[in-house]
Order: structure tokens, then sequence, then C-alpha cells
């Protein structure tokens, strides 16, 4: 049947032309590669050499008997067209024509000297993107992993698939993705409030991804960011210890006031007893004063341990009362 079609075809391409007055002529096509991604750039030469018998006015790209696309007076006899982001409906037989008058592409109907045939193929594999953890706290890492619903044609191992990770519709990270398997696995190192946003993932052939892309809808996930909590406590930790050297400093303050003022009404024999009674209890009161600080440091050791997951054990410096390898003294009245 397609025998029949194309010879009717002809003769009645043959009976346009003479309609025409010869005004249009068949050329030569060329291609390179005849089996092209969905989404990537058709290249065909259209080539009118030794065919012209005057100036070309015009070179018509055809498809399926129709011309598609127009160069007008081309200076040399081989003539490139490009289409960019092609389509599934682009596959089709494909030729050229040219005039040595230019006419419009609505009247140019034909085909050429060579016809070669298009397959344009699926690019875009169906892909769900999963996050293991829709909240990561600042600092720490976030993965997803990228999975096809069937495995990939193994017949396209020659072939360049790539997987990319994308947000907000841009490409931020890429894997060469393996027929084999039916995921790949994609981490963003120490996250940062800037990283939350919506993600998706593309499984593509040998074409990367472009602006208008079609993507599932379902494929896509929301990654937030939120404040790490052991950063929060070291810093209610040292607000706190900070407001209590502070008050316990004062307090010392005050009392050491108060007890030279009362010393000053008293008789040389009692000053000098009372002087050495004070120096006793300054020891003493130093001795609790170094004790408060080292138990606000075992707290606050206590308290970042327990956060960064630490051992326990630095509890039992208060115990020893000992402030880097000096024992604490303390006076018993």
């Amino acid at each position: 049947m397609k025998i029949y079609y194309y010879y009717f075809l002809d003769i009645s391409v043959n009976l346009f032309l003479q309609s025409q007055g010869q005004k249009l002529q068949k050329a030569k096509i060329f291609s390179e590669n005849r089996e092209v991604s969905e989404g990537g750039r058709l290249e065909v030469t259209c080539s009118t050499f030794g065919l012209a018998k005057s100036e070309v006015k015009a070179v018509y790209l055809c498809k399926d008997g129709k011309a598609i696309d127009m160069k007008k007076e081309p200076t040399r006899p081989d003539i490139t067209f490009k289409i960019e982001r092609i389509k599934m409906d682009h596959s089709g037989n494909y030729s050229c024509m040219f005039s040595e008058e230019q006419l419009e592409m609505t009247e140019v109907m034909g085909y050429g000297y060579t016809i070669i045939f298009i397959n344009v193929i699926e690019s875009l594999f169906n892909s769900q993107i999963h996050l293991l953890k829709s909240e990561v706290a600042v600092g720490s890492d976030a993965e997803f992993n990228c999975t096809t619903y069937n495995p990939i044609n193994k017949n396209l191992s020659n072939n360049m698939i790539l997987a990319f990770l994308m947000k907000n519709e841009k490409p931020i990270q890429v894997n060469i993705w393996d027929t084999k398997e039916t995921m790949t696995t994609f981490t963003l190192r120490e996250v940062r409030m800037e990283d939350a946003g919506t993600y998706s993932c593309a499984i593509l052939l040998n074409i990367l991804p472009y602006h208008g892309m079609r993507l599932d809808r379902n494929n896509k996930v929301n990654l937030q960011i939120v404040a790490s909590s052991s950063y929060g406590k070291i810093i209610i930790v040292i607000i706190m210890c900070s407001t209590i050297v502070l008050f316990l400093s004062l307090f010392l303050g005050i009392w050491a006031v108060i007890r030279k003022r009362g010393t000053v009404a008293l008789s040389p024999q009692l000053r000098s007893l009372n002087e050495t009674e004070l120096k006793g209890n300054d020891v003493y009161y130093e001795g609790i004063h170094c004790m408060v600080l080292l138990a606000l440091l075992n707290y606050f050791l206590l308290t970042t341990g327990d956060s960064d997951g630490t051992s326990s054990d630095r509890s039992s410096w208060g115990r020893r009362g000992v402030v880097n390898g000096y024992a604490v003294p303390i006076h018993n009245n």
C-alpha cells in the first residue's frame, strides 16, 4: 500500500510542478542522526549542488510532503535547517525542495530526490522523588531518592541517561543513571536556611533539562529547614551561667562591704582577732565560690554533652572538688 501511495503522490507532485511552470524543484537531504530525543535538536542539510540551473531564491524543508521551514536567497548550495526542542509529533518523512523564484510556503508541496525518516524518541522517563526527612536541621544533610516506575530499557545503555535533582525547576545536581537499578540518591551536604524549597527529579536521555519541560505533578517534594536545637541549648546555658555568676559576685561584694564597716568600731585587740576570723571566712567563701563555679561548669558540660552524644562522666569532676589539678580550699568552723 505504501508503494502505491508514494507513486500516486509522486504523480500529483509532478502535475503540481507542471502547473507551477517548473518553479519548484527537488533537492537532496542529509542528516547524521535520524533518531532524536524529545526536547533535543534536529539538524538536517538540504543540498542543491548540481541541481540548480540558475540562481536559487529559496530552499524549503518539507515534512510529510509539506513545507515547514524556508531559507531565502542562500549563498551556498548546502543549507542547514535546525529545529530546537522537538516534540514527539516531529517524527515523520523529511525532504527538501528549492525554487528559482520565491514562493509562499503554503504553495510548496512534494518530496525531494531523497527522503529520510526522523524518529523522535521519548527522552523523559517517568520518575518520582522521595525525601527521607521533610524537616532537616541547619548543618545536617538532606537525602533525596529518585526512582522510576519501571526499569529503563537496557537497549538504551549505549546512550547517556542522566538523573537531575531540580530545585524550583532548575537543575542543581546530576547523577549518571545505572540501567540495572531503579533508584539513585542525591545528598545536600550541610544544608542552610536558603536550601528550603520545592524539589523534583528528572531522568533524561541524551538531553539537558530545559525551561517548560513537562514534569509529573506528583514528582515534587517540599524541603523545610529548621534551626538546630543544640545551638539553642548552648545559648540558654551560657545565659543562665552568666546570670548566676553576676548575682553571686554582686552578693559577695555587698557582703564584703558590710563586714568591713562592722570592724571599724572594734577595739584594736578585737580588730586583730576579727581580722584573723575574716581571713578564714574569706578562704571559706572563696572555696564556696569555686564550688559554685565548678558546679555551673559541670552543668554546662552535661548539657552540651547530651546534645552532641558525648559521655556524661564529666559530672564526677564536681564530686572530686578539683579545679585544674588543685584542691579547692574549704574552711570548716
